[in-house]
């Protein structure tokens, strides 16, 4: 609206010859840059060494409390996790309190805490900053680690990895990690599962008292408080933290690869590849060069940059492309990621390697260096609307021995960069040839077009946790084919005697999907009769599908349709008693691609291909023949969909058959773990059940 006005006013004033002597061709050139009046936060330090920082902000009736810890990361051993998990445990207890006194005394007061192994955040109106010293200081100097709560969040962190167990975006993660900082560093250290279930109270417990001390610690008061009184408070509260040396490690740094590498993750059945071309660099926080670099980075990868224009908006391969250039006191790391289509995944690899050699070899345009110097000269200064922000800028200069004055010239440095200087910074920090090249995806349909990528020209193959496979596949034994792996699993599941015999079938399953109840109810009927239901909570149906063996309907909260092409011929498969046993006539065909790693198993891997070409993969156990896992691909609102179901726990039940009591469902953005709540054979179900409206 202002900007409106003026332009009114030029006319009402008659200055069209200023009007016409804009060229509006052009960008605006940038001002120059504008002087930073960073107000000063105050400090102390305790007998205890706890360093403080005060930052005075009484526009809101509001303070926050943010404890950092200097302390290097440990090797955990066989125990990776128990150094997150000691963090997770503060506040669970304390002397004096359980975790629900805890919590209603945070509550009571509207106020915030959280906590990890590397400090704490809290908050709550300036009104209660007393008492919210009072608790966070019981909690930190009185904490108590019951075996009870560590049990609950061991429980959480498994099922959080069992969630991601199949997220091509964890699984590259891991790897990138595995691979770029190398197993002797704790960079590379991975959680797992069994790393999960070795973590013990005393090691959690133990980190805590070992390395949450006050002398290590950098604790930033800001809001609306007086330094005087913060002082006095600081010192009543936490003037008994006892004070402790605290041990420091050093480890080797990690050194980039001698050649390009590129690493190949199984992931069968994707339909999009997770791709990261990542390698270790050292640039520490507050470096000459970091300044520079985050420059670059934001010209390559950050949002609507080079590596985005690129690989989406001129080739259409993802829908975005990104980078990150961080900087850390032991070692940093570059990586530029994307995920994209199967069909493109050489092709996009193409396109970054260019883009990583473009910025390395030609000085960048320099309206495209001002375009992002303004960009970051507009993101700092929001940043300082923010009190903390202060905060953080104090804590960092003492932490990483920065210059007084580093922050308030901050603007002035950035608005020197020049494009020799990107250019330069990108020769030092981007080794496109020296560079970890992870993708995870489908090794039939990606593998052999990346060899021409690697330095060796081989691709290395990993698994989800970054360890080698030195088999990409076990030889299939003499005699085992698709259709006796079919025939085993029949046999396995009780047999086609035994299912001939079921005439009907009822299955419950239930599962909690954010904090929701969901219940699925699946029903079958011979001849071909069908029908399932998602209900949450008990009650809201989110989805119905019924097929009289004829015709189908799918009903819930989107309304109500016919069921055609591609979900009729998928309902009218479903409809099967035992699907398998369909498998082995025609129009169904079978083709055995060998024997792959499901986990800790080794399965025959079956692609069935249906009537309509649609194809789907299938994972039997090579010693029970049951089946593990099936991978299938929808058509989706944006394209093919990858679906992936994990079996487990097959047992007996009426009739003399077995069915899978724990199945796990990928649905590509969320895991759902469902377990069996009830299943009843030849119940005499009616037909009314099916009967399609």
């Amino acid at each position: 609206m202002k900007r409106f006005l003026a332009i009114v006013c030029l006319i009402a004033l008659g200055s069209s010859v200023l009007a016409q002597n804009i060229d509006r061709s052009k960008k605006p050139a940038a001002g120059a840059a504008p002087a930073i009046q960073l107000k000063d936060s105050r400090s102390f330090i305790l007998p205890n060494g706890l360093k403080v920082f005060v930052v005075e902000n009484n526009k809101l009736p509001k303070i926050n409390l943010s404890l950092v810890l200097d302390i290097d990361p440990v090797m955990e051993g066989d125990a990776v996790g128990y150094e997150s998990l000691s963090g997770s445990m503060i506040g669970t207890a304390t002397k004096t309190k359980s975790k629900e006194q805890l919590d209603a005394a945070i509550d009571l007061l509207g106020a915030n805490f959280s906590a990890n192994s590397e400090g704490f955040f809290a908050s709550s109106l300036s009104k209660h900053k007393e008492a919210l010293l009072a608790i966070v200081s019981d909690i930190i100097l009185n904490a108590e680690f019951k075996q009870s709560e560590l049990d609950k969040l061991k429980k959480q962190t498994i099922s959080g990895l069992q969630t991601e167990k199949d997220d091509a975006n964890a699984i590259a993660e891991n790897v990138r990690r595995a691979l770029v900082y190398g197993p002797n560093h704790p960079y590379g250290q991975i959680t797992t599962e069994a790393s999960v279930e070795k973590v013990t109270l005393p090691l959690v417990e133990n980190h805590f008292r070992t390395y949450y001390r006050p002398n290590v610690g950098y604790l930033a008061i800001v809001g609306d408080i007086k330094y005087e009184e913060a002082k006095t408070l600081i010192e009543k509260y936490f003037g008994a933290w006892e004070r402790k040396d605290v041990p420091k490690h050093t480890y080797a740094t990690p050194a980039a690869s001698k050649g390009r590498r590129v690493i190949v993750v199984n992931k069968t059945g994707a339909v999009q590849t997770v791709i990261n071309i990542s390698h270790p660099l050292v640039l520490t926080p507050g470096s000459p060069d970091a300044i520079a670099a985050s420059t670059l980075n934001n010209m390559l990868g950050g949002a609507d940059a080079r590596l985005f224009n690129n690989l989406r908006e001129a080739h259409g391969y993802t829908y975005g492309a990104y980078s990150d250039l961080s900087t850390d006191k032991l070692v940093g790391s570059f990586n530029a990621y994307a995920q994209v289509r199967t069909a493109v995944t050489d092709s996009a690899v193409t396109e970054f390697i260019y883009e990583l050699d473009r910025i390395r070899n030609e000085d960048a345009p320099a309206d495209e260096v001002q375009g992002i110097l303004n960009y970051m000269t507009g993101s700092f200064a929001r940043s300082l609307e923010r009190p903390q922000t202060v905060a953080n800028f104090a804590i960092n200069v003492e932490r990483y021995g920065l210059s007084k004055d580093y922050y308030k010239n901050y603007l002035q440095s950035l608005n020197a960069i020049t494009p020799s200087d990107i250019r330069r910074v990108a020769g030092k920090y981007i080794m496109p040839d020296n560079a970890i090249v992870v993708c995870v995806g489908s090794k039939d349909e990606i593998a052999s077009k990346l060899a021409v990528f690697a330095s060796s020209g081989k691709v290395e193959y990993y698994d989800n946790y970054g360890r080698e496979v030195k088999a990409v596949s076990t030889p299939v034994p003499a005699g085992v084919t698709a259709e006796s792996v079919v025939r085993n699993y029949i046999t396995a599941v009780g047999g086609e005697k035994n299912w001939s015999k079921i005439r009907d079938l009822k299955i419950v399953m239930g599962a909690t999907v954010q904090n929701m109840a969901l219940e699925q109810v699946i029903q079958k009927k011979t001849p071909g009769k069908y029908m399932t239901e998602v209900k949450i909570n008990g009650s809201m149906t989110v989805q119905k599908i019924v097929f009289d063996g004829t015709k189908g309907q799918q009903s819930g909260m989107q309304g109500s349709k016919a069921l055609e092409g591609e979900i009729l011929a998928d309902t009218k498969e479903s409809a099967a008693m035992l699907t398998e046993l369909a498998y082995l006539s025609k129009p169904y065909s079978l083709q055995l691609k060998g024997i792959e790693r499901i986990g800790e198993t080794e399965a025959y891997q079956v692609e069935v291909t249906n009537a309509a070409g649609k194809k789907s993969t299938h994972f039997f156990d090579t010693k029970s023949g049951l089946k593990v896992r099936e991978v299938s691909t929808t058509e989706g609102p944006e394209g093919p969909a990858s679906q992936t179901f994990d079996l487990a726990d097959y047992k007996e039940i009426k009739g003399g058959v077995k069915i899978p009591h724990k199945m796990s469902i990928d649905f590509g953005v969320q895991v759902v773990e469902m377990t069996l709540k009830s299943a009843e054979t030849n119940s005499k179900i009616k037909d009314s059940e099916f009967e399609v409206k």
